[in-house]
């Protein structure tokens, strides 16, 4: 016969009931169970048939009933009442624990008032509110929205006094929020406290800072001024602590930081699709001569899965965070890059570049900048022939067509907007960057062309933790001026022979259209792109989880080879044409680290194609970082 305690009562615990066999909900109607569960400190079993199971303890159940009643009233079952009710196993030793649960019904907001209010519009103070007239009454959203009524009124130079009550009318919450404004605040001094043995100039801490005495009061200037000392790179701790003087209408702040050791070594070894093997070194000084100045020198070394070399680049840069008195951020590059090029089975194409790059930078806003970059590059090109059935006379035909030696020096301006919450895993938030370029002409040079590249990825939270993530990519290029061939390839087009294989746009890879080899839509290059990309990731437990996905994209050679139809998907064998639109749908599991998460995709494509997933099978492909 079973054995039915209520909790309630307290009664003692039969000494045979021991452990927790499994414990159930029951009752629920509108609240879900997964969200009681995750409050619950009586747990379920472990799936492991080996593992110990929980004890039963009565503490733990009567906390758990006011933790489940809790959970009600946040979705506006005020009048909730739960027990907990005990029945024996299919051993002695062994406890069903069932939680049962009387909703009730839902109380809802009807109204939403306040007093005391003069110096904020009151509509524009209740958007800001989670109370809201209609929605089901929560408790909690007193104490949330007192503080943040309170930060509303600190940015606008108040610091008010804020409290709020609740009176109920059957199943209608009525809320009442009372404001002492008090008076209009101003900024005091700003003491600077430096640490012992500081390094940095009290005149670089100072000019980061967004607050000015006498101004008005605004507490988002502390925070931002917070933001922009960290963002230096000179210090791994910055605490401002805000004193208010009623007397005197102002607030005084005490800066104290912790500088950062100047100098920095860095070192790290990766793999991926492409770069099976991947490995960096960087050496800096974040602040050279006290002056502010930082200083960097990085090598970087990749070689492709046959061991075979694919890149080194070394370079310099110098970077001055306030150019000219101004916060603009000036960064000069000197570079040496070597790289072969292996997208083509039949060549190799060496390239030797040296250059140097000036980039100018100004944040327009706390998400958005502007930049302004002059790159000049100077490469000799040397081509290594593969395929044993091109002649001699066939080389040195196509190695005399082939300029040996170019320059090509380009202006680039760019504009990014970042609303992410996480630019490693973003889970909300969007980000947007467009840039125009032009090289050659009045710049001069071997090359003249004009690009223009437009990104636009979003990031839409759904229910239970998932994330659905859309991006778009496009690009155009158009060639001008004197005409050079860059590649030994007499049938590729003649447009596109007039840029370099680098600047030409090329698609496919784990960050691109997966299930293609790396730049290899198509291999060659092409001056027009159009990509997309869906994906909905799917939290499974703890850093575990899913990524369901579908890629589209292509290269074409010129912007008037686009045709719609070409767009048209369809499954079939037969194989696509160079201007189809590849498209792929794929599934991987995703581990997330704090450098990005850790993907393996399998992807498989709807029609066949040079470079992409087999017939029928999936391509897979390992990464690090977010495809977008």
């Amino acid at each position: 016969m079973l054995l039915a305690t209520p909790v309630r009562g307290q009664q003692m615990l039969p000494g045979e009931l021991r452990v927790v066999a499994d414990v159930r909900l029951s009752g629920l109607h509108h609240v879900k169970a997964k969200e009681v569960r995750a409050v619950l400190k009586t747990r379920l079993p472990s799936r492991w048939p080996w593992a110990e199971k929980p004890a039963l303890r009565m503490d733990f159940l009567r906390a758990d009933t006011l933790a489940v009643e809790s959970v009600c009233r946040r979705h506006g079952f005020l009048d909730a009442r739960a027990h907990a009710k005990i029945t024996q196993g299919q051993s002695p030793r062994e406890a069903i624990v069932t939680f049962v649960v009387e909703e009730g019904k839902a109380s809802r907001i009807g109204s939403v008032t306040f007093t005391g209010v003069t110096a904020y519009p009151v509509d524009q103070l209740k958007k800001r509110l989670l109370a809201r007239a209609g929605r089901a009454y929560n408790p909690a959203f007193l104490i949330a929205d007192t503080t943040r009524i309170s930060r509303a009124y600190q940015d606008r130079g108040y610091i008010p006094h804020v409290s709020a009550s609740m009176t109920r009318d059957g199943l209608e919450a009525h809320l009442r929020y009372d404001v002492i404004e008090g008076p209009l605040y101003a900024f005091g001094h700003v003491q600077v406290i430096p640490p012992q043995d500081a390094h940095v100039k009290e005149s670089l801490i100072r000019r980061e800072l967004l607050i000015k005495e006498r101004e008005v009061y605004r507490y988002p200037r502390i925070e931002r001024s917070i933001e922009r000392l960290y963002e230096t790179g000179l210090f791994s701790q910055v605490q401002m602590t805000a004193f208010v003087d009623s007397t005197q209408s102002s607030v005084d702040v005490d800066l104290r930081v912790r500088e950062r050791k100047p100098r920095w070594v860095d070192a790290g070894i990766g793999s991926g699709t492409a770069e099976r093997f991947r490995s960096t070194v960087e050496w800096g000084h974040r602040n050279v001569a006290g002056s502010g100045l930082q200083s960097g020198l990085s090598t970087v070394l990749a070689f492709d899965g046959r061991g075979q070399f694919l890149l080194s680049r070394t370079e310099a840069s110098l970077l001055q965070p306030w150019l000219f008195r101004t916060r603009t951020r000036g960064l000069g590059t000197v570079y040496y890059e070597v790289r072969d090029e292996r997208s083509d089975p039949r060549w190799v194409v060496g390239l030797d570049t040296r250059g140097f790059s000036i980039e100018l930078r100004r944040e327009l806003s706390r998400f958005a900048r502007i930049s302004l970059i002059n790159d000049n590059q100077f490469v000799d090109q040397v081509i290594d022939y593969l395929d044993p059935s091109l002649s001699q006379a066939v080389r040195d035909s196509l190695t005399a067509a082939t300029v040996p030696h170019y320059t090509t020096h380009r202006l680039q301006l760019s504009f990014d907007r970042d609303l992410r919450d996480n630019p490693l895993d973003a889970t909300r938030g969007s980000a947007q960057s467009v840039a125009a370029e032009i090289a050659g002409g009045p710049l001069k040079g071997t090359s003249s062309f004009t690009k223009g590249v437009l990104v636009s990825a979003w990031y839409t939270p759904r229910a239970n933790g998932w994330v659905l993530g859309t991006r778009i990519r496009t690009g155009v290029i158009r060639p001008f001026g004197e005409s050079a061939v860059f590649t030994p390839d007499p049938t590729l087009d003649e447009e596109v022979q007039r840029v370099p294989l680098t600047d030409r746009f090329r698609a496919g890879g784990v960050n691109s259209v997966r299930g293609y080899n790396e730049s290899s839509i198509p291999t060659s290059g092409g001056l027009a792109l159009i990509e997309g990309s869906v994906e909905l990731r799917i939290p499974l437990r703890g850093p575990f989880g899913l990524e369901v996905y579908a890629d589209a994209g292509n290269v074409w050679l010129r912007p008037s080879y686009i045709k719609m139809g070409q767009f048209r998907p369809s499954i079939s064998k037969v194989p696509l044409d160079p201007g189809d639109v590849r498209y792929v749908v794929g599934i991987g599991p995703r581990l997330r680290l704090p450098v990005g998460p850790l993907r393996l995709d399998f992807t498989w494509g709807l029609r066949p194609a040079e470079g992409g997933p087999p017939k029928g099978a999936p391509k897979i492909q390992f990464a690090i970082g977010p495809s977008f």
